[in-house]
This record gives C-alpha cells, sequence and structure tokens, in this order.
C-alpha cells in the first residue's frame, strides 16, 4: 500500500460512516412521522372531538405534513439506493477506457442523486418539526381546559 492510500484511509473510513449515518437518519425520520401520522389517525378513529378552528386546522396541517414527511423520506430512500448502483457501476467500470463517457454521465448523475437526496432528507426534517408542532398546536388547544 503507497503513502497516499494509506492518506485516504481515514477519509475512506470516516466517508463510510457518514453514508451509513445519512442512511440511518433518513429512517428514523421516517419511523417517527409515521408513528406521529399514525397517532393522529388514532385519534380521530377513536372520535376524539376537536371544536376548535385553529385546532381543527392545525390538525389538518399537521396530517399534511405528516404525509408530506413520510414521502420526502420514502423518496429519499429510493434516490439514496439509485446513487449507491450508479457509484457501483463508475467503481466497476472506471477503469474501462471503453466506458469512459459512461463513466462521466454515471458520475454526473450520482452526484444529482446526492443533492437530491439530501434535499429531501432537509425537506423531510422540516415538514417532521412542522407536523408536530401542529399536532401539539391542536391537541394544546383542544385539552387545554382539561390542564387548567
Amino acid at each position: 500500500m503507497s503513502l497516499a492510500e494509506d492518506e485516504n484511509e481515514p477519509y475512506n473510513r470516516w466517508q463510510g460512516f457518514r453514508i451509513t449515518q445519512l442512511s440511518i437518519c433518513i429512517s428514523l425520520f421516517l419511523t417517527f412521522s409515521v408513528a406521529t401520522l399514525g397517532f393522529s389517525i388514532s385519534l380521530l378513529v377513536q372520535k376524539f372531538e376537536i371544536t376548535n378552528c385553529l385546532a381543527k386546522a392545525s390538525f389538518l396541517f399537521s396530517v399534511i405534513c405528516g404525509l408530506m414527511s413520510v414521502s420526502c423520506g420514502s423518496v429519499a430512500c429510493l434516490t439514496r439506493l439509485w446513487d449507491f448502483r450508479k457509484t457501483a457501476a463508475v467503481v466497476r467500470h472506471r477503469a474501462d477506457e471503453t466506458k469512459k463517457a459512461d463513466v462521466e454521465r454515471w458520475r454526473e448523475e450520482y452526484r444529482r442523486l446526492g443533492r437530491t437526496t439530501w434535499c429531501l432528507f432537509y425537506w423531510q426534517l422540516g415538514l417532521f418539526g412542522a407536523e408536530v408542532v401542529g399536532l401539539i398546536l391542536s391537541l394544546g388547544i383542544t385539552c387545554w381546559n382539561r390542564l387548567t
């Protein structure tokens, strides 16, 4: 192993950790969002009375944000898989001179997919936060008289 490869080893190791952590975070917040959405739906099934107009609007906002957060998380998982697929193709064919144009196209595609994944992840987080805030606001307005 040459000195340059030796110097890149820690970077490659941490790059692997970063890749794993992003996938775990996407899955974690996807789970949180689905669980919060499930809780909201269980309130509807149990005929939980939301009488205040602002509470109803907050609840609807929460459910819509939850659905959008789940959608963003699901699409982020898919773009992540497509990114890995393109990256594997580049690694497999980068030494093949006959596939040089394909390799460059694949590199551009996996860079675009990586940016898309991060963008979707940020939207997933923001929408999950809005989902939680909307649900807390709705429940707070509805249950305030029980708390005081």
